[in-house]
């Protein structure tokens, strides 16, 4: 990890260099994956409040998986995909990283970070936060100065030992989805963004790098086009795909033709078997659209804005996501989502966690994708 966190200082060629974005992982069956998105740790937060939220869910998180998978069994990798921060100030970078430091270090968890849109929108200079994940001993991070757009370009190779002299089992890619590159502090409008043809292709040679039989799973912020074209698929065209979880605002990227994505229609041919964001707080459905599962992660956390699920509501949308849960009674659409990697042929288990502080219990509902 050492050396590759050293040759992330480096100005290097993407396509010439690939190594060089590359951490290893050893692999084992039932590794889990928790997805923490929308976090939006910031100027108004209650630090301490906030840590206490994250305290609970992560031992119930825990909790779960040593109850369906053995004593042993615990998180893996954490990926935190985006808007960790939102108009927030160096202490708000301290005491988040600070805190998934001490959390890392009791679970038995490395982290990865990924880009969001509100990323950029603190009263820190971009570079700072970079430098910080750079630091952090738990953290997977590799921002490097070359010719790819954006911050957080990065694979995490789950291989036999371990170590890239062994063949990789999985690739796990982080993508930085963007929100109109920025390179100073207080820079409060940016627009949505997407992933650029060029990090496709950054993908598909390091799929290829990694193994073309090597199953990937994406991580990125922001919703891409083949989003919209599932959802159209589904809600105006009938088409009988899997789908499941909620669905109550819009989601996609900025909308406009020319920001249209290329990742996923390409990229399913390279691996691909699944793609994970977050950005759309009143959304966590998922759907399986032409062999690829791309799924919204359930927002964590209270800070901003989420929905509240009626269970009377006689609204489609909310009637459609409550039969796919099968839950009765009234929750916010809180909580995490997990992957749980079962085979090496790209089998995953995905469940999506519902975690509300309440007064009299803590609510906690699991859903098997």
């Amino acid at each position: 990890m050492l050396l590759i966190l050293a040759a992330c200082g480096e100005t290097v060629s993407s396509s010439e260099h690939p190594e060089d974005y590359v951490f290893t992982l050893r692999y084992h069956d039932s590794f889990n994956i928790l997805q923490l998105t929308d976090i939006h740790w910031n100027v108004n937060s209650s630090v301490r409040a906030s840590e206490a939220y994250l305290n609970k869910l992560l031992k119930e998180v825990s909790a779960h998986i040593a109850a369906t998978q053995g004593p042993g069994a615990k998180i893996d990798l954490v990926e935190l995909t985006g808007d960790m921060f939102m108009l927030a100030n160096s202490y708000h970078l301290d005491t988040f990283i600070d805190y998934f430091e001490r959390k890392a270090e009791e679970c038995g968890f490395l982290y990865a970070p990924v880009w969001g849109n509100h990323d950029r929108q603190g009263l820190y200079h971009p570079k700072a936060l970079a430098k910080r994940f750079h630091a952090a001993p738990h953290c997977l991070y590799c921002e490097l100065s070359d010719d790819l757009y954006g911050r957080s370009n990065y694979v995490i190779d789950l291989t036999e030992d371990g170590t890239k002299n062994s063949p990789a089992v999985w690739m796990i890619a982080n993508l930085d989805s963007g929100a109109d590159f920025s390179e100073t502090e207080f820079s409060l409008f940016r627009d949505d963004d997407f992933l650029r043809p060029e990090q496709t292709d950054w993908f598909l040679r390091q799929h290829a790098l990694a193994g073309e039989d090597v199953p990937a799973i994406a991580y990125y912020h922001i919703p891409q086009d083949e989003n919209g074209k599932a959802w159209r698929a589904v809600s105006e065209e009938g088409a009988a795909l899997k789908n499941k979880f909620f669905k109550l605002e819009d989601f996609d990227d900025n909308g406009s033709e020319a920001c249209a994505s290329d990742f996923i229609d390409r990229a399913k041919d390279h691996g691909l078997v699944a793609a994970f964001m977050g950005h759309a707080h009143n959304v966590d459905w998922t759907v399986e659209y032409d062999g690829v599962v791309i799924g919204l992660g359930v927002k964590t956390g209270e800070e901003l804005y989420f929905a509240h699920i009626d269970a009377s509501s006689d609204d489609p949308a909310v009637r459609a996501g409550l039969a796919s849960v099968g839950i009765t009674e009234d929750f916010d659409l809180i909580g995490a989502s997990l992957v749980t990697l079962t085979g090496r042929n790209g089998e995953f288990d995905l469940e999506h966690l519902y975690f509300n502080e309440r007064a009299d219990g803590d609510f906690a509902a699991w859903v098997k994708w």
